[in-house]
């Protein structure tokens, strides 16, 4: 891993969730994770907002762009950290991506599944 390793982090609640829930629950999710060792947690913009409104720009709805620091680590304890959020959550789940290689993090927890979160981890530890 090097200093510049961005992971992307998609949050996915299902059922009756609204935008503005969605948007709670991706603030609370990226709160936790700025309490990491990571260089940064942002939101991405993918817009300007529109004429006479007060937002200045529209955020990519439930995403989360983390920059991690140069260590495997970091890595490691952000997916934990989403792995217990998503335990918490109903009816989420959370998508992470790095290097184009992603994986599904549900509140479904099985042997199996942590098996692929942690061969997943390897992968992009190294």
């Amino acid at each position: 891993m090097d200093s510049s390793d961005t992971m992307v982090v998609h949050v996915d609640a299902r059922g009756d969730t609204d935008e503005e829930e969605l948007e709670e629950l991706t603030s609370k999710l990226g709160r936790e994770l700025e309490q990491l060792e990571v260089d940064e947690v942002e939101r991405p913009v993918v817009g300007e907002a529109p004429e006479g409104t007060r937002a200045l720009d529209i955020l990519a709805l439930g995403t989360l762009v983390v920059k991690l620091v140069q260590s495997a680590q970091p890595l490691r304890d952000v997916v934990q950290t989403v792995r217990r959020w998503v335990g918490n959550q109903e009816n989420s789940t959370v998508r992470i991506e790095m290097d184009g290689d992603s994986i599904e993090v549900s509140s479904v927890s099985s042997v199996e599944k942590d098996k692929l979160i942690n061969a997943w981890i390897e992968r992009h530890s190294k």
